[in-house]
């Protein structure tokens, strides 16, 4: 039987099989109740240290599927060559697809499911044995998965992992949810903390509360494997407009920009004034095609109010250096466009 002991701030479990031989298990289990913290991201890695000495397989992960990809969020590899945290792959193409369309759980052997065969043939056979169970949300969404990769064929007795793997499955996914909630109320405090630290010309956040911003939410995006966009504006004309018309002028010029991109922009979207004449947006769960048709929007709306800019974008990537990586990127791709657009 299971008996589940709940903590603020860890939770803890102990598992005594019904064979009264017990199993490795039971001897992993008994007397030694593992913490699980209330972070998803701590929880995960707590979750794959058990699971690689209590079932052991090549390569354990907590995935997230977004975007059409699968992120590897957290990983314990013994097999494959040290693949990193951070890794994707397409979802398409995944093992955990198949799973979460009605295919075993458990494959002691990927050359008895067809579907698993096929995707590991493609890659190379690498994958013999597969377990796999979903990670979801309160509401029934699917956010990820629990997996393992096996290099050689799993005897018979893997099966009798199963049950284990789903609890620890279903475990990840309160606490995601705990962390989820906690998280946006987090946010919320912020957003309010942020509304003091305006920028007093356009009433936008100003370049401290936009660089503190990038620093909390790196370890956030970092946690969940969230998609995102960054986005870097500047105004091409202020500069003339000053000269021109005086600073007063130049001063309605901007918070004619600041409006105009405000009513853009999602309720979740964070609009910031980052220098003299440059803006900076973060796009939370925006995938590619949706920053392209983003950016279209403002590019459009600022054309439209005479409003003159060079507009760039990045996505996030853990891989490519998270959020400050992204906004480094944006802001390369923007001076990209303002060096276009003067050569026209």
């Amino acid at each position: 039987m299971l008996n589940r002991q709940f903590g603020r701030s860890q939770l803890a479990w102990t598992f005594k099989s019904p064979n009264s031989r017990g199993s490795a298990v039971d001897a992993a289990l008994v007397g030694h109740p593992p913490p699980l913290p209330a972070r998803f991201d701590l929880a995960s890695e707590a979750i794959l240290a058990f699971l690689r000495e209590a079932v052991p397989m090549g390569l354990w992960t907590v995935t997230r599927v977004v975007d059409d990809q699968q992120i590897y969020l957290s990983v314990v590899d013994n097999a494959f060559g040290g693949i990193p945290a951070g890794v994707s792959v397409p979802w398409s193409g995944a093992l955990c697809k198949y799973m979460i369309e009605g295919q075993p759980h458990i494959a002691l052997d990927v050359r008895q499911v067809p579907d698993y065969f096929a995707i590991t043939e493609a890659d190379g056979g690498r994958v013999a044995g597969y377990i796999g169970y979903p990670v979801v949300t309160s509401d029934g969404r699917l956010f990820g998965t629990l997996c393992a990769f096996a290099p050689t064929v799993m005897p018979e007795e893997f099966h009798r992992h199963g049950p284990l793997v789903e609890l620890l499955a279903r475990l990840l996914s309160t606490i995601l949810d705990a962390d989820l909630e906690r998280t946006a109320l987090q946010r919320e405090l912020e957003q309010a903390e942020r509304r003091a630290a305006t920028d007093g010309l356009t009433g936008l956040m100003n370049r401290t509360a936009w660089d503190l911003l990038l620093e909390k939410e790196e370890a956030r995006y970092h946690r969940f494997g969230d998609s995102c966009a960054v986005i870097c504006i500047d105004l091409d004309g202020l500069k003339s407009v000053n000269d021109t018309h005086g600073h007063p002028a130049g001063d309605d010029y901007l918070r004619l920009a600041a409006k105009v991109l405000g009513e853009q922009l999602r309720d979740t979207d964070i609009l910031a004034r980052v220098g003299g004449d440059e803006f900076g947006v973060i796009a939370p769960h925006t995938d590619p095609g949706g920053a392209e048709q983003l950016v279209d929007r403002l590019s459009t709306a600022l054309d439209e109010a005479g409003v003159a800019a060079s507009i760039g974008h990045a996505q996030y990537s853990m891989m490519a250096g998270g959020l400050p990586g992204a906004w480094t990127c944006a802001d390369a791709a923007m001076y990209e466009r303002k060096r276009e657009r003067q050569r026209r």
